[in-house]
């Protein structure tokens, strides 16, 4: 390559730097031209995953099996939920009460869908732990398995321990829920079988 044709590449790359530089700062000023809360306001609109949810809101009746270890008969209880929506339809609360050991019981928790995560998260809070669970989740395709992963210490073990949460919607009346968890040998097994039937006609409540 002589000195003509290496000034001539230089030019010409010259040029191209100058064009990229101005169209990326045509491309700034576009954006800052935009609105800077409209992404954060899409991700805020409820959308059909939030109506999935919606579906359990109103008053509950349910039904509990626990299993302390595998293979050992189950303890039972019964017990009442009330569910609204909050936040604009954008988190189902629900409030949980029943009889654990012979002692009242109270729960409270909160579940949401993050758009911008595309998953279901929630948390939750009761009257037999000083922590809060978080979990994530997805749905079937079908959207009427909804299926939490979580991690929560546990007094017993003195360790953080995995779960997993299966929320079925058999029908608008009614859905189940069961809970796993990995023992000490590594395997998963059954911990919570709940039944949860709507104890009479609610209108959801949107807050």
């Amino acid at each position: 390559m002589n000195k003509h044709t290496l000034g001539c590449a230089l030019v010409v790359l010259a040029a191209l730097l100058l064009v990229g530089a101005a169209t990326a700062a045509d491309d700034k000023k576009d954006n800052k031209d935009a609105n800077p809360f409209e992404a954060y306001e899409k991700a805020a609109q409820p959308g059909p995953e939030h109506k999935r949810l919606e579906a359990m809101a109103g008053s509950w009746d349910f039904t509990m099996k626990m299993w302390m270890e595998p293979g050992k008969d189950a303890l039972e209880a019964k017990g009442t939920a009330e569910r609204r929506m909050v936040l604009g339809g954008r988190f189902l609360h629900e409030e949980v009460k029943s009889e654990m050991f012979g002692k009242p019981f109270t729960g409270n928790g909160i579940t949401g869908y993050d758009n911008s995560q595309k998953k279901y998260v929630g948390a939750w809070v009761d009257s037999m732990s000083t922590g809060i669970s978080q979990s994530v989740g997805t749905a079937d395709a079908a959207g009427k398995v909804l299926t939490f992963t979580r991690e929560d210490f546990d007094p017993a073990e003195g360790k953080k321990v995995k779960g997993r949460d299966v929320l079925t919607f058999v029908s608008d009346d009614k859905h189940t829920m069961e809970s796993y968890k990995v023992g000490a040998d590594g395997k998963e097994f059954k911990v919570m079988e709940i039944t949860f039937t709507r104890s009479k006609s609610t209108k959801p409540s949107v807050k």
